[in-house]
């Protein structure tokens, strides 16, 4: 693992069928740095960061968040999860939920916390940004 880094990716590679969505992509992202991958529709961006978070599996190479190498053990991946973020181009929000709810919809279900506890949090950051 190259040195102060946080995500690394070792020739990377994912394809579907004979479309090669990365091919052989090596980055390493120290503590700290903010990356912002650019690039025109179908260059893999979308697919590198699902495959950071482990919403798909890469066919090669490696792919190590803070010293784990993912594979298909699901509790590197819950750990891993905690600590990568990711925000999509596509807001998928429920018109039909209020902003709480759409907030507090994923850690209650995907995770499992607790309503009161995320509701809490969730105040917090509205607060943070004047929505309340």
């Amino acid at each position: 693992m190259t040195e102060n880094a946080i995500i690394e990716l070792r020739k990377v590679g994912k394809w579907y069928n004979s479309y090669h969505a990365l091919r052989d992509v090596s980055i390493s992202i120290g503590k700290g740095e903010k990356v912002v991958v650019c690039g025109p529709s179908g260059s893999g961006k979308s697919t590198m960061i699902r495959c950071i978070n482990r919403l798909e599996a890469h066919q090669t190479g490696h792919i190590i968040v803070d010293g784990i190498e993912l594979t298909d053990d699901v509790k590197a991946v819950e750990k891993i999860r905690r600590k990568v973020g990711m925000v999509f181009q596509n807001f998928n929000l429920f018109p039909h939920l209020t902003v709480l709810q759409n907030l507090t919809l994923a850690p209650i279900w995907v995770r499992g916390m607790a309503k009161s506890e995320i509701e809490e949090i969730a105040m917090m950051y509205l607060k943070r940004v004047r929505i309340p």
